[in-house]
């Protein structure tokens, strides 16, 4: 895994600097897939920069992108290896030009992922992590460990765009916020003290989570779905993720402070 590191941290700020290319133009090729999701030109552009370095670097090993199809599960159940790429999370912060978006690559081995680098283009900022080896955050070039939060004010990472009333309700604390794009950067800002929790309400792929999921833990939080249990890599025929929540240091025991059924009281 240390071997891989560094070079998909190099894929990644490459395919940031193909996504900042077409963030400069005025038309940036947007359209809506055929699964109602927009898609860019710097969508496919950091594909095809991750794509063509990951099999260079490692051509035995099978890819597995959201922008690329995505085979049955009976190709793909048995591999024991594989990347697992969101090309550019937070297509729609994009699109308003946020600045909030960033390239995710994970590597997968025995359905857990084992290494994680997220990218932030507009920030020129990586965070990164391997099983085991520390959780860490590069700007210009410099590298420090990250670590999650002690517990103190409990601050709850939320969506610019999603109204605060569709995670407030699970929730059986006060807390305070501070809002964020890209779903991986939320992960992220919770991997580094700067919240405690994230509640993912709505559709994401289990490309939004896996390079998110070794850099939580390797910080010393944790990922689970929205019933608390592991979530899945490559286990069922869809790839779509339940709803799951991002949790910081364990001493805020979520449990008693998420309750996913909530709404249903």
């Amino acid at each position: 895994m240390q071997s891989y590191l560094e070079p998909c941290i190099t894929l990644a700020e490459q395919a940031g600097q193909a996504i900042m290319a077409i963030y400069q133009q005025d038309d940036i090729g947007a359209r809506e897939k055929s699964d109602h999701t927009p898609v860019t030109a710097a969508d496919l552009a950091a594909n095809e920069v991750l794509t063509a370095g990951l099999q260079a670097l490692a051509p035995d090993v099978p890819i597995m992108s959201e922008e690329t199809p995505i085979p049955p599960l009976e190709s793909r159940q048995h591999w024991q290896r594989y990347w697992l790429l969101d090309p550019m999370d937070g297509t729609g912060e994009f699109i308003l030009e946020s600045g909030d978006f960033a390239v995710n690559i994970a590597l997968v081995e025995n359905n857990q992922p084992v290494l994680g680098v997220i990218h932030w283009p507009a920030k020129g900022v990586t965070y990164f992590a391997t099983h085991q080896g520390g959780a860490f955050k590069r700007t210009d070039g410099r590298d420090e460990p990250i670590s999650v939060a002690p517990k103190g004010t409990l601050t709850l990472a939320v969506s610019r765009r999603q109204k605060i009333e569709a995670v407030s309700q699970y929730l059986n604390s006060q807390f305070d916020t501070v809002a964020l794009g890209s779903c991986s950067l939320k992960a992220c800002i919770v991997a580094e003290g700067k919240a405690d929790c994230f509640l993912r309400v709505g559709p994401t792929g289990e490309w939004d989570t896996g390079a998110s999921q070794v850099i939580v833990e390797e910080a010393g939080g944790c990922i689970t779905d929205a019933e608390f249990n592991p979530l899945t890599y490559n286990q069922r025929e869809s790839t779509e993720n339940p709803d799951f929540i991002v949790m910081g240091h364990p001493d805020w025991q979520f449990q008693k402070l998420i309750n996913p059924h909530q709404r249903e009281q």
